[in-house]
């Protein structure tokens, strides 16, 4: 009976050991569920026609394709192109979307969000492909360097 004891009690530990490291990914794919997916944020000085030119230049230099949107939407969104997996069965795609919304301080707000399109097998037909927000991906930090870049250059 200890034995049994001892078996189950360290099969419990072994499952719930993995699951501190997964803790903070499920809380926010839950949140992300419920209030939909994080945009990260930057403010900067500019009026909102200078801005959002920057953000199609920056756009454009990353190496996306422009969809739509506009100046006085407030909004791009963006493609990049098909890439396909090694046995040619599947394919991804990166979307952006950017938002700018004017401050009563006077700055713009762009909010930015990747999201990654994965259709796993062509075999399965056509539609069945998942999207999920990249969450941890240098794509921010490099379109947030390149808008501040496209800004100064004006």
């Amino acid at each position: 009976m200890k034995t049994f004891f001892v078996l189950i009690v360290s099969s419990v530990v072994l499952v719930l050991a993995g699951c501190g490291t997964s803790g903070a990914d499920f809380k926010t794919s839950v949140r992300e569920k419920f209030d939909g997916p994080t945009y990260r944020l930057k403010v900067v000085v500019g009026d909102s026609r200078a801005v959002y030119e920057a953000a199609r230049r920056a756009v454009d230099k990353l190496g996306f394709r422009f969809v739509s949107g506009g100046p006085s939407q407030g909004r791009i969104e963006a493609l990049s192109g098909v890439s396909a997996n090694d046995s040619l069965q599947g394919a991804r795609q990166l979307a952006m979307k950017v938002r700018l919304s004017p401050l009563a301080t006077g700055g713009i707000e762009v909010a930015v969000l990747f999201t990654e399109q994965v259709q796993d097998d062509f075999s399965k037909g056509m539609g069945q492909t998942t999207e999920s927000p990249l969450r941890e991906s240098a794509l921010y930090e490099v379109f947030f360097r390149t808008l501040e870049q496209s800004l100064a250059a004006k």
